[in-house]
């Protein structure tokens, strides 16, 4: 199901999309311009149909002078400005990601003080350009983002591209599949700039690569080139950029390893949240987190979690299986009831455990979006024993221990950093619930209403809406209060 509420703008003559003026991207474009930020699109600008509407990245290299400026802009629309991955970016490269509301797209910007260029884990190259990109910048007469002249963008972009020939290509039959869509890109700019403008620019702003050396690279990103010529001609520029060579840490590239291992999207650089989605049964819990986690996870750090189902120990699983045994053997009732209250115990240290992986995440920088955490106004719907009338038989000076651990066990939880109710009323919860009993579907949605969220400062969403509402309405807030 799409979650975009409005239709999109149509296409215009050249078959690019243009955004609408009231989208994040539209209206970053016109700050920008408002403000005299000197800035330009140095990459990427030729795929506006993807990045137009939020689709893809957006980069932007800014003057250092109007930095400041490009930083308030950028927070007075919403942007928060988030950490890459240890190895996964080079040094004066900063990224924010922005919510355009309209669509329910993150817009993700690359701002660039330095033009940087390989990749970040190995060597890579800053390439002294950024004072004469943004010089030339201009604003196209169909264009979002001023853009710099034709003839330095190619230079960068073909130097750009020689930089991911790899010696292991030899070993391919075929050549690599990106070089499809970099031909396009060159081809494009082969159009507006000739190779007299380009080898006027390299003498006078970049005479480490020659004319010759040049063509090489250019030549190198023909279909036809032989695997060994690409990876010699590659070696040939890094050669000549030496004196701009920039290395990484001695782990950059074990980091790297790791994060392929073990993927992670970005965190945010003010610090991530731990956020409770909360409801009763039929108001979709699951589906909207599930919508979020998509939403969010696609570029930063995120983790979805049950607290109403957390994955269970070995301590769990051998007193469930000893509760099931003595009901089959039909043994002592006040056995039985122990062993019944013993479960509720384990359940709430398996639940504080990923109560404690949830915050753990979020002090790295990511979203833990957390289904049924167990805060006290929701106690009814999970957790304590007693607070859901849950093995009362049970009486003993044990079982009153047990109870005091586990209530000790709630109270220790911390409350979480935002905190949703998805608010229905209890007929329609019972027509949209029919795996449960009408009655248990109705009283807790008559649990969910009549719980006072006012005191943890909970916000309340309307879960009878439209699914794509709702799922907007949660991203705009959290959103808003990351």
């Amino acid at each position: 199901m799409s979650l975009s509420l409005l239709p999109t703008a149509a296409p215009n003559r050249s078959g690019f999309t243009a955004p609408s003026p009231s989208s994040l991207v539209a209206r970053l474009g016109a700050a920008l311009a408002s403000r005299g930020v000197a800035y330009c699109q140095w990459k990427g600008h030729g795929k506006r149909e993807r990045w137009g509407n939020g689709k893809g990245d957006i980069d932007l290299l800014v003057e250092r002078a109007s930095w400041a400026d490009f930083a308030d802009i950028l927070a007075g629309l919403g942007f928060k400005l988030a950490a890459a991955p240890a190895g996964r970016e080079a040094n004066g490269v900063l990224h924010f990601f922005g919510l355009d509301e309209r669509r329910g797209d993150l817009v993700h910007i690359h701002a660039y003080q330095r033009l940087a260029i390989g990749s970040p884990w190995r060597t890579h190259y800053r390439i002294p350009l950024e004072r004469d990109l943004l010089a030339s910048a201009q604003l196209q007469e169909d264009g979002v983002f001023k853009t710099a002249a034709p003839e330095l963008e190619l230079i960068v972009l073909v130097l750009r591209l020689v930089l991911r020939h790899e010696v292991w290509d030899v070993l391919r039959r075929e050549p690599p599949r990106w070089l499809d869509g970099a031909l396009t890109e060159l081809d494009r700019l082969e159009e507006r700039a000739t190779p007299a403008q380009v080898a006027t620019a390299l003498k006078k702003l970049l005479p480490e690569v020659s004319p010759r050396l040049f063509e090489r690279c250019r030549a190198s990103l023909l279909p036809g080139c032989p695997a060994r010529r690409r990876v010699l001609i590659r070696a040939q520029l890094t050669n000549a950029l030496r004196p701009h060579a920039s290395r990484p840490t001695v782990f950059a590239f074990g980091e790297r390893l790791w994060r392929r291992v073990q993927p992670r999207g970005q965190a945010l650089a003010g610090g991530g949240a731990v956020v409770a989605l909360l409801g009763g049964d039929g108001s979709g819990k699951s589906t909207c987190a599930e919508a979020l986690k998509a939403w969010l996870g696609s570029e930063l750090a995120t983790l979805h979690l049950h607290l109403g189902r957390p994955p269970r120990s070995i301590a769990t699983y051998v007193v469930g299986g000893a509760l099931k045994l003595a009901r089959a053997l039909r043994l002592s009732p006040s056995l039985i009831a122990h062993l019944d209250l013993l479960r509720t115990v384990a359940t709430g240290m398996d639940r504080a455990r990923l109560e404690t992986r949830a915050f753990r995440f979020a002090a790295d920088g990511g979203i833990a979006i957390c289904e049924r955490y167990p805060l006290k106004p929701g106690w009814s719907l999970s957790g304590p024993s007693d607070a859901q009338g849950h093995a009362t038989e049970a009486r003993s000076r044990f079982a009153t221990a047990l109870r005091r651990y586990e209530r000790g066990l709630y109270e220790r939880m911390a409350r979480p950093d935002l905190v949703f109710v998805l608010a229905l009323d209890p007929e329609t919860a019972v027509r949209r619930k029919t795996s449960e009993p009408a009655d248990y579907v109705r009283e807790r949605a008559k649990l969910t209403a009549a719980a006072d969220w006012s005191q943890i400062g909970a916000v309340i969403i309307d879960a009878a809406q439209p699914l794509p509402q709702v799922v907007a309405a949660l991203k705009a807030e959290l959103w808003k209060s990351l």
